[in-house]
Order: structure tokens, then C-alpha cells, then sequence
């Protein structure tokens, strides 16, 4: 009960948050293996696209200055057509790659990508530890900026309620459908019930990003 109680509270407090000024920052992707998105460090269990923004989540990079009580927290994202150095000092050229800067998607903060992480230690080095600001986005929301063939891309981004909806709403599929056929499919035994952001949204279906 009083874990519900926390996230009602949470829900109305997001719902007043205005829409800031754009920031600039860096965006890669996770869950092609069509469970990590499912199993966050902010705990809210199995996602189920119809609740709050759905399947359009992030992990914001652990040492990111808002990234202390980031979770349930959300941001809209739009490509930056612009290059950008990785965390090893290399140029990445990504300044034809945006299929529309003026379409945004909305997420959530759900996981974390965390700077110290031996077993992915190249890759996380790479991204989450600092030389600029990162979240990694979910697949469904990164394929709705750009084809995941680029890897990472630039973003641009601001704080926004959850409720908030974009003037110009990033839609699927710009680059295609997702070639993992079995991505989407949730685990058997699976329902959407299982979704701890439900209370967040007086169990409302998916908010009309």
C-alpha cells in the first residue's frame, strides 16, 4: 500500500513538470534481445506497451547530474543532425542520419547505463561515463529518430511531464520494422497487470504520446 501511495504521489508530482529548455546529448540503444527493457534497475517489472509511454523507456547514464531520483521520471527526445566525439575521443560523423528533427518521442526513465560495468567495460567506457550527456534509449523509441543502423546518434532533449504530448509525435516505422520477429513478445505467463508503473496512471492505458 504505501509503495503505491509513493508512486500515486509520483504520478501527480511528474504531471506538473513544465517543459524546459532543449539540452544537448548523446543516444544509443538496448533491448534487442527483447527483455532488458523489461528489467530496469527502477524495478517496475515487465512493460506493457499500453501503460504510460509504453515501450518507449530509457537508461540514463549513471553519472549524468539529474540522474539521482531520474526513475519514472520523463524526457522528450529528437535526433540532432550533428557529430559528437564517443567517450574515447573518437568523431562520429551522424549529421544525415535523423529521419525528422522536428519529431520527438517521449520516454521514461527506467534502467540505468552505468559508467562501471566489467562485463560490458569497452562499450559502457565508451557511452555512460561522463565526456557527454547519454541515456540509451529503447529500441521501439530509437528506431522512431533514426535507423539503428547508426549505433548512436545525437540528441537533443527536456524534461516533460509524462503526460506531455509532443507537437510533432516521432511515429514508427521511419526505418522500417525491426528485424527481431520475436522482439515485442512478451514472456509466457506474462499479463499487463505485471506493470508497476499501472498505479502511476490510475491504470489508465497508454497516454496518447
Amino acid at each position: 500500500m504505501a509503495s503505491t501511495m509513493l508512486l500515486v504521489l509520483a504520478a501527480l508530482a511528474l504531471a506538473t513538470v513544465p517543459a524546459q529548455a532543449w539540452s544537448t546529448g548523446r543516444a544509443t540503444f538496448y533491448g534487442t534481445d527483447g527483455w532488458s527493457i523489461h528489467s530496469g534497475s527502477c524495478g517496475y517489472g515487465q512493460l506493457a506497451e499500453d501503460v504510460g509511454t509504453g515501450w518507449d523507456v530509457a537508461a540514463l547514464a549513471d553519472v549524468v547530474s539529474d540522474f539521482q531520483g531520474s526513475c519514472g521520471k520523463c524526457k522528450e527526445v529528437k535526433c540532432k543532425p550533428t557529430g559528437f566525439n564517443d567517450g574515447y575521443g573518437a568523431y562520429l560523423d551522424r549529421a544525415n542520419v535523423c529521419f525528422d528533427t522536428e519529431a520527438s518521442v517521449v520516454v521514461m526513465i527506467t534502467d540505468t547505463c552505468p559508467c562501471h560495468y566489467p562485463g560490458n567495460y569497452y562499450s559502457n567506457k565508451r557511452w555512460c561515463c561522463g565526456d557527454m550527456y547519454h541515456m540509451d534509449l529503447s529500441m521501439w523509441a530509437y528506431e522512431k529518430l533514426a535507423d539503428p543502423k547508426w549505433g548512436v546518434i545525437a540528441v537533443e532533449w527536456r524534461d516533460v511531464a509524462c503526460n506531455y504530448r509532443p507537437s510533432k509525435p516521432a511515429q514508427r516505422p521511419w526505418g522500417g520494422k525491426s528485424d527481431m520477429p520475436d522482439f515485442y513478445k512478451p514472456r509466457p505467463g506474462w499479463n499487463r497487470y505485471m506493470d508497476k508503473r499501472l498505479p502511476m496512471f490510475g491504470g489508465n492505458r497508454r497516454l496518447k504520446l
